[in-house]
């Protein structure tokens, strides 16, 4: 039974934004899980984001609302910055040329080993959205990555699917 009464949420901050990454596009997501994404990594000054139906596809720091996100910070995703060294583990499902792709992606940024079929071990000076972009940049479509950062407890995943992505925001809280 709805009561006429219950503040109605979508008012406040509606769900406008969409990201487009390697073609695909998801969403929508409201301001407040945008800059959610923001505090996680997943959203960088270069990432494509549109707000509205029908809206252009720019740089998250060209739009007005988001610009603040990346004011005075250097945006360790869009330079290819380094951060510190970092223990990652990584589990693929690919297939074919991407595998290989992905094997090299792991040799340029560091040291790895692979525990079994598609799961690896890193070792690496690299940020988990830099990672994430480079695997991204390698992998084919139908391809499923996660990649935990074993040292500070954040994750990324690539291929997994708008429900998946919700539960696993649900479930997984980073360190600090």
């Amino acid at each position: 039974m709805a009561n006429s009464d219950a503040l109605d949420l979508s008012e406040i901050d509606p769900p406008v934004w969409r990201i487009m990454a390697s073609d695909v596009v998801y969403g929508p997501y409201t301001l407040g899980q945008m800059r959610g994404f923001h505090g996680e990594g997943r959203l960088a000054a270069a990432s494509k984001v549109a707000e509205g139906d029908g809206g252009a596809f720019l740089a998250a720091r060209e739009h007005p609302a988001l610009a603040a996100l990346f004011a005075g910070r250097v945006d360790a995703a869009a330079v290819g910055a380094v951060v510190g060294e970092a223990n990652y583990l990584i589990t693929t499902r690919a297939t074919g040329d991407s595998r290989a792709a992905i094997i090299g992606v792991l040799n340029e940024v560091g040291r790895f080993a692979e525990l079994m079929s598609g799961t690896f071990v890193l070792h690496a000076a690299v940020t988990i959205a830099d990672l994430r972009k480079r695997l991204d940049g390698v992998s084919a479509p139908g391809d499923k990555l996660v990649i935990v950062n074993a040292s500070d407890g954040r994750l990324a995943w690539l291929g997994l699917g708008p429900e998946t992505d919700i539960h696993v925001r649900s479930v997984w809280k980073a360190k600090g």
